[in-house]
């Protein structure tokens, strides 16, 4: 084997530990509920049986997808992520485990369920659900220049939102279920939002802006015309041409 196979096989084998371990300890955070401590580092590298670079990868896959956050000090330790939108929805779906890329799958399915979505969301928009959706959208806006994951994510956030504004129901699990797929994606990525992906990324905010207005102005037909628009489902489609690129060459 050559130095670049070896390299790439122990690289490889480094990832599958950390994503095995985060699985693990995303497990024990839906089990003990938002908020709950799930002990200390070394306890989870103990329970997991991996090492403290492993743990340290694990540990930061999780904090990019919000399920846990690491706090200091007396008292500190890992606990399970806090609670909101989109981390409350993903602890719902248990133990499921989905591959990447799945973002041409994901990407059909909301396509068919989104009218349903929005139609509710608009039925039962008040004005705490539209004075939180006007928040997301500036938390997206506010990370726009920085991380693509944290990019993506604050994305998610926003359709998770709306997603939770009707009262709960089998549409809200089925949605949920999707952003738990969309999530997962969140942990193969990685770096800054790059000159070849910050047309995407402009494109894709202010058509989540638009999307989210016409939402709160309830005006239904807007909302899915800037919703299934390219500009909206653009980056999505880039990130998961790079994540095939990715893999293929990982595979080589």
């Amino acid at each position: 084997m050559t130095e670049k196979a070896d390299a790439r096989a122990a690289s490889s084998t480094s990832r599958s530990r950390a994503e095995i371990a985060a699985e693990t300890i995303a497990q024990l955070a839906r089990e003990a509920g938002a908020g709950a401590r799930l002990g200390s580092r070394e306890d989870l590298r103990a329970l997991c049986g991996v090492s403290v670079g492993t743990l340290h990868e694990a540990l930061r896959l999780l904090q990019s997808t919000g399920e846990i956050f690491v706090r200091t000090g007396p008292g500190g330790g890992v606990f399970a992520g806090e609670s909101s939108a989109l981390s409350d929805l993903v602890r719902s779906i248990h133990g499921q485990v989905f591959g990447a890329p799945l973002y041409p799958q994901t990407a059909r399915v909301l396509g068919a369920l989104r009218p349903l979505i929005f139609a509710d969301a608009v039925a039962s928009l008040d004005e705490a659900s539209a004075a939180l959706l006007e928040e997301r959208v500036s938390a997206l806006e506010a990370v726009r220049g920085g991380d693509v994951r944290e990019f993506v994510s604050a994305s998610l956030e926003v359709f998770a939102t709306i997603v939770s504004i009707p009262p709960p129901g089998i549409l809200r699990t089925v949605a949920a279920s999707i952003l738990r797929a969309q999530m997962d994606t969140l942990r193969g990525l990685s770096g800054g939002i790059d000159p070849d992906l910050r047309r995407e990324a402009d494109e894709h905010a202010a058509a989540v802006s638009r999307m989210t207005r016409a939402v709160i102005d309830g005006d239904l037909d807007a909302a899915l015309l800037h919703a299934d628009g390219p500009g909206f489902m653009r980056l999505f489609e880039v990130i998961a041409d790079r994540a095939g690129a990715d893999s293929a060459e990982a595979r080589r």
